[in-house]
């Protein structure tokens, strides 16, 4: 190391200790902070708890020009770092949606006449009319940009302000960029770095790997698994945890569940910004034992104890997946994850797969109402007779992918490129997002080795974890119903009946035809099929048609050879026999009823 190399880690070493209070860096984090010191470009990729933060506010705060830009699209995150930077003796204040207009004024005020030395803003805030005039004019030395995974159209929680940063942030050179994420896929990293129009960047991939966090993945149909939660937590080890369901109607029944037995807390975005604040204040000074949340919970929540993360259903991505684990034993003592899944879950995925990413003749009809004359969302929801939130998605993916033009004032205009095919690829991308999780719970290996491979972390030892369900050799124990209720299990015997006579039966046929009714919703009707098909007595097939230039994919049932020679052993032929008539006579009506209905939506769909 050269006498300037060796000053510049002494001065490095002095400012960690002095200022942050910190007697030693994290691993990799000198390297890191040497590198935006020197005014390099840099990506880091480092998992949740590692120490991101630090790796551009001590490189700031030991440059003699140091001033830093943070772009963040948390506000309790933006909150929490102005805060801790404040009790440090640093100048730092924040603009976004949540602060008075005469606050963020005064804000700007301290950053204009060189009072600050970080400014945190949300990435919307870079979109306001001459605010990027203002920066331009009173630049930064180094740009941060935090959560930088959102940049990207292949990551898990894309974000459309995010995507126009490039251009925006391009105007605040020469101040070198660094952008921080816990989860980047290599093809994440590469785009982050093309977005941002990265110079030559020092890019730092590494720590994925969490030797406190032991993972277990329970295949359990979905009524069973609150119980089996409940029956895990009897090990009060596990407490306190966050517990992510996959919708907020789930996230309310777990937690009036959960709450009989434990001090509960419950978060989602239908509840009120003040009751979020609340809750999430709650769970943090201990007050509650459990958080139940959909994953609008979690990020920016610094909260080193918890002690185990349970997923009530598949998450969408390993991404996602590998972030909202990392909230588990952030204070390095020992933790568990344990996801609970079945083949169902592509259900509710499937379902936000269609609102999010619609069918290409809906944005086809976006684009002909914008050509009509309609000029901003309101307009085109209203010409077209769609809901106003399915017209959002459909604007935002076709600005994204240059189908539209939207000016600063909100405006639209037809864009000038071809989208169809960068817009299909970002879905198929999305399914196989999905499709990766459900091969992570399948997949017979260890599961944090699997995880770090997902991220490319190549400066890992490559070594089984020892202590998930598949190195320990032992699955998770829990109670559980394991039995099917009387009705369940004559529900199954129904079905199997009804299937004899044909190789296979759609499964809104037979539900509209046997089971619809208050008592049997759709749900429950799947969790009958989830239990014949694990028992391997039916066999379930995905098939599509096309319709509309769009393709509507449904399941096919039938009886596998086992589930026919199940039924063939049954001592009570004569009974089935009887049971046999009875479910002609159910079909018949069921496929009446059934047929009414069908040809009732298809005038209407002809109609529209």
């Amino acid at each position: 190391m050269s006498d300037s190399s060796a000053n510049i880690a002494s001065a490095i070493d002095l400012v960690l200790q002095e200022i942050f209070g910190f007697n030693s860096f994290r691993a990799r984090q000198r390297e890191v902070c040497l590198s935006a010191w020197r005014g390099n470009d840099v990506l880091l990729v480092m998992p949740t708890g590692a120490g991101k933060s630090l790796c551009y506010q001590l490189p700031t705060v030991a440059r003699q020009d140091g001033r830093a830009l943070v772009i963040s699209p948390l506000i309790a995150l933006i909150e929490d770092q102005v805060q801790k930077l404040n009790s440090l003796g640093i100048a730092a204040d924040r603009i976004h949606s949540g602060r008075q207009r005469v606050d963020s004024q005064d804000a700007c005020r301290k950053w204009r006449e060189g009072r600050l030395q970080f400014l945190f803003i949300a990435p919307e805030r870079l979109g306001v009319p001459g605010f990027l005039d203002f920066l331009s004019d009173h630049k930064p030395a180094l740009v941060a940009v935090d959560e930088a995974h959102c940049i990207s159209m292949w990551g898990h929680d894309f974000r459309s302000d995010y995507r126009q940063l490039g251009d925006r942030l391009s105007r605040l050179r020469p101040a070198n960029f660094i952008a921080l994420t816990a989860t980047a896929t290599p093809e994440v990293q590469k785009d982050i770095v093309a977005q941002l129009g990265m110079h030559q960047p020092d890019i730092f991939i590494h720590g994925f790997r969490r030797q406190n966090i032991a993972i277990d993945v329970l295949e359990l149909t979905p009524g069973a698994r609150v119980e089996a939660m409940i029956d895990i937590l009897k090990d009060r080890k596990r407490i306190p945890c966050i517990v992510y369901a996959p919708t907020r109607k789930l996230a309310e029944s777990a937690a009036t569940e959960l709450s009989k037995h434990y001090k509960t807390g419950l978060f989602h975005a239908g509840l009120s910004a003040q009751d979020r604040q609340n809750v999430q204040d709650a769970f943090i000074a201990d007050q509650l034992e459990v958080m139940v949340a959909t994953i609008a919970f979690g990020m920016g929540v610094d909260k080193p104890n918890v002690r185990a993360v349970f997923h009530l259903a598949s998450p969408g991505s390993v991404e996602g997946y590998y972030q909202e684990i990392g909230r588990a034993g952030r204070d390095g003592a020992a933790s568990s994850a344990v996801l609970m899944y079945a083949p169902v879950d592509r259900k509710t995925h499937d379902y936000f797969l269609d609102l999010n990413y619609p069918e290409i003749s809906l944005l086809d009809k976006v684009l002909d109402a914008v050509a009509a004359g309609s000029n901003n969302r309101d307009e085109v929801a209203g010409r077209l007779g769609l809901p106003s939130d399915l017209v959002r998605g459909a604007i935002e993916k076709l600005w994204i992918h240059g189908g539209l033009v939207v000016d600063e004032y909100g405006g639209f205009s037809v864009g000038p490129r071809d989208w169809e095919q960068s817009y299909l690829r970002q879905r198929r991308h999305r399914k196989e997002q999905v499709n990766s999780i459900f091969s992570f719970a399948q997949h017979r290996s260890c599961r944090m080795l699997r995880l770090i491979q997902h991220f490319g972390d190549k400066g890992d030892s490559d070594q089984a974890c020892g202590i998930c369900d598949f190195c320990r050799g032992t699955q998770l124990t829990c109670k559980v119903s394991a039995r099917a209720s009387k009705e369940e299990l004559r529900a199954q015997e129904t079905l199997m009946l009804a299937l004899v006579p044909f190789q296979s039966k759609t499964s809104s046929q037979l539900f509209k035809e046997l089971f619809e009714s208050p008592q049997w919703d759709r749900r429950r009707f799947e969790g009958v099929i989830w239990d014949l098909d694990s028992k391997g007595l039916i066999f379930i097939q995905t098939q599509s048609f096309k319709k509309d230039d769009q393709v509507i994919e449904y399941q096919r049932i039938g009886l596998t050879d086992e589930g026919r020679l199940h039924l063939s052993r049954q001592k009570l032929a004569p009974s089935l026999a009887v049971q046999r008539q009875k479910i002609d006579q159910r079909i018949k009506a069921g496929r009446k009823k059934f047929s009414g209905k069908r040809r009732s939506f298809q005038s209407k769909d002809r109609s529209y």
